[in-house]
């Protein structure tokens, strides 16, 4: 196979096939803000790609292993991609992944959407849900 001469991380060819499906909301989930938003998978897409490669033996260490599988893997994985997601704003989503790390541990789903969820209920109940003075230092690495 070709080596990867763009050096580009495989995740982002099929984030680039599957977005045009994505169902971003017009707001945040947890406080209605309609700026800075992102979308916010419960499933990291890389950990999910790398052990799903892995476990078919599949090489995507090229563009073209990549692009040779990508469409299965989204195809397998539709659910993870499309319906546990979430709709956040810049601050909750940082705030989430101060948490939970950059590319959160498989099994941290429940876990994940219990916080949205309380942090959800705090807003509708007009608690402050993030001190973005805490979290400022961890705003400029996911901008």
């Amino acid at each position: 196979m070709a080596k990867n001469t763009n050096k580009r991380i495989p995740v982002k060819w099929v984030r680039d096939r599957a977005k045009a499906a994505y169902d971003k909301k017009t707001e945040c989930y947890i406080c209605d803000s309609t700026k800075d938003l992102e979308l916010h998978h419960l499933h990291s897409v890389t950990i999910l790609l790398e052990t799903w490669a892995d476990r078919k033996g599949y090489d995507i260490s090229t563009d073209d292993g990549i692009l040779a599988v990508r469409d299965e893997f989204i195809e397998e994985h539709r659910v993870e991609l499309y319906d546990k997601v979430y709709t956040l704003c810049n601050p909750h989503h940082v705030a989430l992944h101060a948490i939970y790390g950059k590319a959160p541990q498989t099994g941290s789903e429940p876990k994940q959407q219990r916080w949205i969820e309380m942090q959800r209920e705090k807003h509708v109940h007009g608690e402050k849900t993030v001190d973005y003075s805490k979290h400022q230092s961890l705003f400029s690495r996911f901008i």
